[in-house]
């Protein structure tokens, strides 16, 4: 099945944007972060780079794509508690592994036990005040990420999530709705849409990444049309 057209803009656009409303983080925080998220890095050069990636395979890549930087590595998971997981590693696409897979065996050679975390748990300590740009690619466990973030939360302007539009995972991981009902109970709504990805089963729309900003915040001060 061909391939439909580009669905929508893409970082590099939307980060000018928001910069030229004045937006700067202090902060920038990068979960799953793989071998760096360079895009981010470039256009908030004065940040803070925090960036979260368990998985050995990218450490020597993160570390060195975040050198001239000032930044932090956490060599970790981050979920809604804190403890150890198994991440399903695919082997064929290292990108497109995952701690939402349900695995009942344990002899499953792809299976990695890794170290997690709470974003509030990290984020508790000593780190610049300031404004937040958050961004997951966590496989489906995005919204996770974020129920074990409430407080980081609070402190961030912009949050950027990958959001999947089918449960790939299963029934247990969340959906466009649940990100999208989530965040708005906690005062945060849909300002843009970057990227996305089509599932190749039949062309249709199977990832994007969802843009949220705080309802009340800098970037919905006026409602008007022009």
């Amino acid at each position: 099945m061909q391939q439909p057209e580009r669905p929508t803009r893409d970082f590099q656009t939307l980060f000018r944007r928001v910069k030229a409303l004045g937006f700067q983080p202090e902060i920038c925080i990068d979960v799953g972060a793989a071998g760096g998220t360079g895009v981010i890095y470039e256009a908030f050069r004065d940040a803070l780079h925090v960036a979260f990636e368990p998985l050995p395979d990218f450490r020597e890549q993160l570390a060195k794509r975040l050198s001239g930087f000032k930044h932090k590595i956490y060599n970790c998971a981050v979920m809604d508690r804190d403890g150890e997981m198994e991440i399903l590693r695919t082997e064929q696409n290292v990108l497109g592994s995952s701690l939402m897979h349900r695995r009942s065996g344990t002899d499953d050679s792809r299976l990695l036990t890794v170290p997690v975390r709470t974003l509030d748990g990290v984020m508790g300590d000593p780190q610049p005040e300031g404004q937040i740009l958050l961004k997951t690619d966590c496989q489906g466990a995005d919204l996770l990420v974020i129920k074990g973030g409430t407080e980081t939360l609070k402190r961030c302007e912009l949050v950027i999530m990958e959001t999947s539009l089918f449960r790939f995972w299963g029934p247990h991981q969340h959906d466009f709705a649940d990100t999208v009902t989530f965040m708005k109970d906690h005062g945060f709504v849909v300002y843009d849409i970057v990227d996305g990805i089509f599932r190749p089963l039949d062309a249709a729309l199977g990832q994007i990444d969802l843009v949220f900003v705080k309802e009340d915040g800098m970037f919905r001060q006026k409602s008007g049309w022009q």
